[in-house]
């Protein structure tokens, strides 16, 4: 585990930090991850605020929500203003990977049902837009949870039918994207593992239009 290694990882550098037993810690984490809106981000502390002792002696009430969110993104892009290597070369190689007809799901569900649900939405919509598919890529938002931590990220593949090229070439191209953008990767070839990506995750978080 490398969790150790990763303590003074810039994610943790800030006066709040990831932490999965805490309301805040939470909350923190997926900032860290940068993929839910501000909307979203909101919605988690009021719902966190629900059965959360702590946050109710805080003082923090619904209205001053948006306050505390923007507070708790403000002190973490003062530590991370830009993303680490591996966070970049991950985000490239994805969109790369979408280019060339793999579909990717990063941190979009807490488990591989629901993560397998928004790659086939999202490769419903490139279809009907007119890309081909070939396979796809995903990590559930617990793999990057785990990545934050322990600086392992676990990339499942396949493919939605075998009509085209097979999972293990999907899992080839893959791994080949990642090295094309220095990532340390590890995969024994075989359609039953996952692609294992090591390195230090860290985005600044920037509140995209859906």
């Amino acid at each position: 585990m490398h969790s150790q290694a990763l303590r003074s990882d810039v994610n943790f550098t800030g006066a709040f930090v990831p932490d999965p037993d805490t309301a805040i810690g939470r909350l923190v984490l997926r900032i860290c991850i940068g993929t839910d809106s501000r909307e979203e981000l909101e919605n988690r502390l009021r719902w966190e605020m629900i059965g959360d002792g702590p946050l109710r002696d805080a003082d923090i009430t619904q209205e001053s929500v948006p306050e505390v969110v923007d507070w708790l993104i403000q002190d973490h892009n003062t530590q991370v203003p830009f993303p680490s290597q591996t966070a970049l070369g991950l985000i490239t190689a994805f969109e790369e990977l979408t280019a060339e007809g793999i579909v990717f799901g990063f941190g979009e569900g807490r488990d591989v049902m629901q993560s397998l649900t928004a790659v086939s939405n999202a490769a419903n919509i490139l279809a009907q837009e007119g890309h081909s598919i070939d396979g796809y890529c995903f990590c559930t938002a617990a793999d990057v949870e785990r990545m934050i931590f322990d600086g392992e990220l676990f990339v499942a593949f396949g493919v939605f039918d075998e009509t085209g090229e097979g999972a293990v070439r999907i899992g080839e191209r893959i791994t080949e994207a990642f090295a094309r953008h220095d990532l340390q990767v590890d995969w024994n070839g075989t359609e039953e593992q996952r692609i294992q990506v090591i390195g230090s995750y860290a985005v600044p978080y920037v509140d995209l239009p859906e």
